[in-house]
């Protein structure tokens, strides 16, 4: 794991986001450190030195995206079931 706990904490933290249950924690844990791995979380001339890093940093933004939206999605159904549940 690239991010110590309390930098993921505070990271999260940071954005109003630190009540996230395990299952989220853990999907945002690999969005994270897959966007460090690949140095996307920092504003890098590399990433637009070359075609082919460009594509690859396209590719690996549109992933990050991707995997944010199942947590979005499986956010909104937690209060979608919530809201139901208090009618």
């Amino acid at each position: 794991m690239i991010f110590k706990k309390n930098q993921l904490d505070g990271i999260l933290e940071d954005r109003g986001l630190a009540n996230f249950n395990d299952n989220e924690l853990f999907q945002v844990k690999n969005i994270l450190s897959e966007l460090n791995d690949q140095q996307l979380l920092k504003n890098s001339k590399k990433i637009i030195s070359s075609d082919l890093v460009a594509e690859k940093a396209t590719a690996n933004y549109l992933k990050a995206i991707i995997e944010q939206n199942w947590v979005i999605i499986n956010q909104n159904d937690q209060i979608v079931k919530q809201l139901a549940a208090k009618k």
